[in-house]
């Protein structure tokens, strides 16, 4: 699990959480960790987390995994563990999942560390839990955690569980290592701010792409407000092929849609957040092949293309380039995108790419 970063041509490049340092506040640092697994200790590439981030907010214990090659049909099982400072046991807030990465259980349960028979079952209706792209995220409201005070200090770790491994061999395909001991934290202290990083500017534009239409400027080393993240076109640092890119977008507050590429961008303040309502959608596709692009207008590079019947995931969705009469379009898990004129939702209609 080394990570590397790789140029390869014209493949979609996630680099923009490595653009600069994160500069965290001191309030935001009591509350939130990071681990970094490059072990390699997984034997699938499904479910080899390379990170986790937990956070230990005033009301709930979030953590988000990073699984690079994240399969969703492999994942089966995802289990947070909650150490409370002084306590032998822990909590095991767990998520199972069907071969289509649907949510088909939850549960809270209080037990020894490595013993995971006969648990205490403690009741809990408010777990929550995301699959995007190549993260996934576990949560749990502090007032479920009965067994611990609710200001007391935590570390946590997560174990992934692969679907095809079973009980073959090791029953989890991958665990990370516990995070440092976390005070509680104001979850509203530290908000998504970023500071730009191009000596002349950063162009604002209307959609996630630099085919879109521009909205203004952001100055250079001025610090502004971040809604939320998104996968668009990719930005490459002076056109230069072999040199940074990135393929992520921020959002910037507002009803209108404004984005900035977040390859000139350092991350000041808080997490920001992946745009969307947070759940999976479905759709069907009913064009003889649909093309997939990096961000949603026609001029966007197109990679590969989806044949006529294939289910799709959907992420959110946005106003783009209309498409005979249709100016919607999907973003998918694989971080492109698709539009909905030759879509056919399966289920509930999926919302907006808003924070």
């Amino acid at each position: 699990m080394k990570q590397t970063l790789r140029q390869t041509g014209r493949a979609l490049v996630v680099l923009a959480l490595g653009t600069g340092l994160a500069l965290t506040p001191l309030a935001a640092q009591a509350r939130q960790d990071r681990v970094h697994d490059a072990r390699g200790d997984s034997d699938s590439r499904a479910t080899d987390m390379t990170s986790l981030r937990v956070h230990h907010g005033r009301h709930r214990i979030r953590a988000s995994v990073t699984i690079p090659k994240l399969e969703a049909g492999r994942l089966s099982g995802t289990e947070l563990l909650i150490k409370p400072r002084g306590r032998k046991k822990v909590y095991a807030v767990g998520v199972l999942r069907d071969r289509r990465g649907r949510v088909v259980e939850t549960s809270l349960s209080w037990r020894p560390l490595n013993d995971p028979v006969e648990p205490t079952t403690l009741p809990c209706a408010r777990i929550r839990t995301t699959l995007h792209a190549h993260r996934t995220g576990v949560s749990v409201a502090k007032a479920c955690l009965t067994k611990s005070r609710p200001n007391q200090r935590i570390r946590a770790k997560v174990r992934t569980i692969d679907g095809t491994i079973g009980l073959r061999g090791a029953y989890y395909a991958d665990q990370t290592r516990f995070t440092h001991f976390l005070g509680r934290g104001d979850a509203t202290a530290a908000k998504p701010m970023g500071r730009v990083t191009a000596r002349h500017g950063l162009a604002v534009r209307a959609l996630p792409t630099t085919h879109a239409a521009r909205h203004g400027k952001l100055a250079y080393q001025q610090v502004y407000r971040l809604s939320c993240k998104l996968t668009g076109a990719v930005v490459r640092r002076h056109a230069d092929q072999d040199g940074d890119a990135s393929n992520l977008w921020y959002r910037l507050p507002g009803k209108r849609g404004r984005w900035a590429s977040a390859l000139y961008v350092r991350t000041v303040g808080g997490d920001v957040p992946y745009c969307g309502t947070g759940d999976s959608y479905r759709g069907r596709v009913t064009a003889p092949a649909l093309v997939r692009r990096e961000a949603p207008t026609l001029r966007d590079n197109a990679h590969g293309a989806l044949a006529r019947g294939a289910t799709v995931r959907i992420n959110c969705k946005l106003h783009g380039q209309e498409i005979k009469g249709n100016d919607l379009w999907y973003n998918l898990p694989q971080g492109l995108w698709v539009s909905a004129r030759y879509v056919a939702n399966v289920g509930p209609v999926p919302g907006f790419c808003t924070g």
